[in-house]
């Protein structure tokens, strides 16, 4: 089997901000390899430390002790002026666009290019390009007033593009935007990455969206990353509290079920069997009900999953048997339990 070449390195990275009294350690002794070519996902809750981990990435942030990596180069060992050269091969998106709002899409583009030193008529051209690339060749005379938030994350795309970077660090930037321009940006995203071949970094919140693109996620809680794995193993099988969380209430009414439920189990279909009467049979079969308390349909990387939660018999004997049942068709079942 072929080795993967990583792309980005962290090496025991930790990052402290001083306080008055004490100090706050936001990430803890860091490890992580993101490959060459992939779209990595880092999920977590609110304050689990992902903007400050996309930080210590591009160094906007010094990591207080460890080491990054950036194919292959130890940023954390080099000076300002070294620095600024190597960060032309990672771009950064945000929730925000921040955009030159006196400057049209197409200077927007060119901008970066113009502070590094690229001809105009170089600039110009490059720019018409990417903006070409993300579809808005009709729109780069057009101000960021007069775009839409999904335009003005096109063009800040573009943008970061435009030093030919390696790498792409998307901050939160669907997080400002309706679903469906948050699934056109996403979808141009992989393609950039197909059409390309750049590493992909998306920071988020939301499950739904490391699903719908990412290879690989890892889940960051309290500073610590508390999982990491493909984002089918994450979302069939996830190992910690806080894994749980993100996948079964991402987009969901939590409430609806949460609480003292016995018999309560979470069952993940795959592929045909997503579409299959599989419990109506199952119910048929053994006589008894289940309770649905919450399910949907999932699509990571073209593979169609159906999740849901539900509330098996008392009866200890029956309950046991639906279960196999379950599983014999490859249905994955795990008891969960809500407090």
């Amino acid at each position: 089997m072929e080795e993967k070449e990583a792309m980005i390195q962290l090496r025991g990275v930790c990052k402290r901000f001083p306080q008055k009294k004490d100090t706050i350690e936001v990430l803890h002794n860091i490890d992580l390899d993101i490959y060459k070519g992939e779209i990595f996902g880092i999920i977590g809750l609110s304050g689990a430390g992902k903007s400050t981990l996309v930080r210590c990435i591009n160094l906007l942030e010094r990591p207080t002790t460890g080491q990054v990596f950036l194919d292959g180069v130890e940023l954390t060992s080099l000076g300002e002026k070294e620095l600024r050269a190597q960060r032309h091969s990672m771009g950064m998106i945000f929730q925000q666009f921040h955009l030159l709002m006196q400057k049209t899409a197409l200077e927007n583009v060119m901008f970066p290019m113009k502070i590094s030193g690229v001809p105009k008529a170089k600039a110009q051209e490059r720019a018409k390009e990417l903006l070409e690339l993300v579809g808005l060749s009709e729109r780069m005379l057009s101000y960021p007033a007069q775009l839409s938030g999904g335009q003005k994350q096109r063009v800040a795309i573009a943008r970061a593009l435009a030093t030919e970077p390696k790498v792409l660090l998307c901050d939160e930037a669907t997080s400002a935007l309706d679903p469906n321009t948050t699934a056109g940006v996403l979808s141009l995203l992989k393609d950039i990455n197909e059409r390309l071949g750049i590493t992909i970094i998306v920071i988020t919140h939301e499950m739904s969206v490391i699903q719908k693109i990412c290879s690989r996620v890892a889940i960051l809680d309290g500073g610590d990353i508390a999982e990491i794995g493909s984002v089918e193993e994450i979302f069939r099988s996830p190992k910690t509290q806080v894994g749980r969380e993100l996948v079964f209430h991402d987009g969901e009414k939590k409430e609806a079920y949460v609480g003292h439920v016995p018999y309560c189990y979470r069952t993940v279909f795959k592929g045909d069997s997503a579409n299959e009467p599989i419990l109506g049979n199952m119910m048929i079969e053994y006589g008894a009900p289940v309770n649905i308390l919450s399910g949907n349909t999932r699509n990571i990387k073209g593979g169609v999953f159906g999740q849901m939660i539900l509330q098996f018999p008392e009866d200890a004997e029956v309950r046991g048997k639906m279960i196999q049942y379950l599983r014999d068709r490859k249905v994955e079942v795990e008891e969960v339990e809500y407090v």
